[in-house]
């Protein structure tokens, strides 16, 4: 389900305490902070105090963080106002007997409680803005008390197994696993030796990743089932400005959102797999998609202005496991269908005018399964992701193929899974990494990448990054809140907070900033 409206920020968000307020430090030393059930200490001299009970008390650079009972609620205050205010960032659903903070970036911090009963709760805190958003829930053992951060791990202390150590980018699978004590003897040393539920800092920067970040605007609704169901998107962006992104579920059907990531249709047709759209009029669509459950493509027609979508024909395909597919006006002016199947087949087809038959004209064969393409309508070639090799060019009449991106160039990881091409001032081809969750930019002509990147989480407001894509869509035509277009990307995890899979919305100048930079 979508994130919007899953924040915690408490309606009680920048109230103030009706406790004593801090006293004027000047850049506290970590070593030099205690607290007991009343009171947060700064050597010695109490500098906070409290009517509630104290429970666990973290710093991160100039920001204290401390969980008051008996009505759960957490605290901070800058260390270096003046006026040293506390502030109420929420009041929790759970309780408190750990507390660990770090950087995620310039503006947020990870923040990590534990519950005494068996939770460990992830959170993003934006400490300038007060936002504050569950991430994940990790599932531990009971009474711990003791965590801290390094620039990539969570590390705390669990009173039956030792340190204990998982990732702390959620986009990664979670896996909870002995802390390599060799690494991290000075962390364990001081979760071993540190007072009871006063753990401060350890991570001084955030997380560095091996790419750049950008983060996403909006989501869809999830899809409806668990497990791998979302796979590809299509944009649809009639001339008035109506904006529809169509997903395929394939385990059930089409789905289609409006711009505000709301689901509007769905159409139950079985296993579609992938996706694309093509605009016969300013306000008509057709839309293909390869059908896995009736081997066919299946044709539909939308009009997003009047909220009209149906489906017309099928185009039976003698393949056993229709795959990838997309579609585009070719040099003719005919509409063609490019479908393969994961055996490595792809076939060419020509539509009819009234889009309920067509023709085979070309077939292409590869050593192993392909999925993303897409048809250039600049230089009216095809190309082709093969998952483990890397990125065909084919004359689509010939069938002259070449290979112009390879794995072994370093630039893509398998499998390479959607393609797309931004038709703006320039064209460039955006290619899904899937096996390091990024996204590889490319100059067509002459061939060259430009950039790679990876989509992170959104900590203003608390929607997660994406990772293990499938298929992906860009646009360049100008839409609400989006002046340069949008990418669409299926995200394979959606783990902020855990939900079904669904599509990622990124506004395009985000990608532009980084190609300028």
């Amino acid at each position: 389900m979508n994130t919007f409206g899953k924040t915690l920020l408490a309606s009680a968000l920048l109230g103030i305490s009706a406790c004593s307020p801090l006293a004027s430090v000047t850049n506290p030393s970590a070593n030099a902070l205690s607290f007991n059930k009343q009171h947060i200490f700064y050597t010695d001299a109490s500098i906070y105090s409290s009517q509630n009970e104290i429970e666990a008390v973290t710093k991160s650079g100039e920001w204290l963080i401390w969980a008051e009972d008996p009505q759960r609620e957490l605290w901070m205050a800058s260390l270096s106002d003046n006026t040293l205010t506390p502030t109420k960032i929420a009041i929790l659903d759970h309780g408190v007997d750990g507390l660990c903070a770090a950087p995620l970036s310039d503006t947020a911090l990870d923040v990590f409680i534990s519950d005494g009963d068996g939770g460990m709760h992830h959170y993003w805190l934006t400490p300038q803005g007060g936002q504050f958003h569950a991430v994940r829930n990790l599932a531990i053992n009971p009474d711990v008390e003791r965590c801290l951060l390094n620039e990539s791990s969570l590390i705390y202390l669990d009173p039956y197994l030792g340190a204990m150590s998982v990732d702390r980018n959620p986009e990664t699978d979670t896996v909870i696993r002995p802390a390599n004590v060799a690494a991290n003897r000075h962390l364990i040393e001081k979760l071993s030796s540190a007072p009871e539920s006063l753990i401060l800092e350890h991570a001084h920067s955030a997380p560095q990743a091996p790419f750049p970040l950008i983060s996403a605007d909006l989501e869809t609704d999830s899809v409806d089932r668990a497990g791998d169901a979302a796979d590809d998107p299509a944009i649809l962006v009639s001339d008035k400005g109506t904006l529809w992104i169509a997903g395929t579920d394939k385990q059930q059907g089409l789905r289609v959102y409006n711009a505000q990531g709301k689901q509007i249709h769905f159409l139950k047709r079985g296993r579609l797999n992938n996706v694309d759209s093509l605009a016969l009029t300013n306000n008509r669509f057709l839309l293909s998609a390869t059908n896995r459950t009736s081997h066919s493509i299946d044709l539909f027609i939308a009009e997003p202005d009047k909220n009209r979508i149906e489906f017309i024909s099928a185009i039976p395909l003698a393949m056993d496991d229709p795959y990838g597919l997309c579609m585009a006006k070719d040099a003719s002016g005919k509409i063609a269908v490019f479908a393969g199947d994961s055996e490595g087949l792809v076939q060419y087809w020509q539509l009819d005018n009234n889009y309920r038959s067509g023709n085979m004209l070309a077939e292409y064969h590869f050593d192993s399964q392909t999925e993303g393409c897409v048809y250039n309508t600049v230089d009216q070639q095809l190309y082709v992701g093969q998952e483990d090799k890397g990125i065909w060019k084919i004359a689509p009449m010939s069938g002259e193929k070449t290979l112009i991106e390879t794995m072994a160039q370093g630039n893509l990881v398998a499998d390479v899974e959607g393609l797309d091409i931004y038709y703006g001032d320039q064209q460039y081809l955006i290619a899904s990494s899937q096996g390091d969750d990024s996204y590889v930019v490319y100059q067509i002509a002459p061939w060259k990448m430009l950039s790679k990147f990876r989509i992170g989480p959104n900590t203003h407001t608390g929607l997660d990054g994406a990772s293990e894509t499938d298929g992906l869509a860009v646009s360049a035509k100008p839409i609400k809140d989006y002046p340069q277009g949008i990418m669409v990307v299926q995200d394979g995890r959606n783990v902020s907070p855990a939900a079904n899979q669904n599509f990622k919305i990124i506004d395009w100048r985000k990608v532009e900033d980084l190609l300028n930079n």
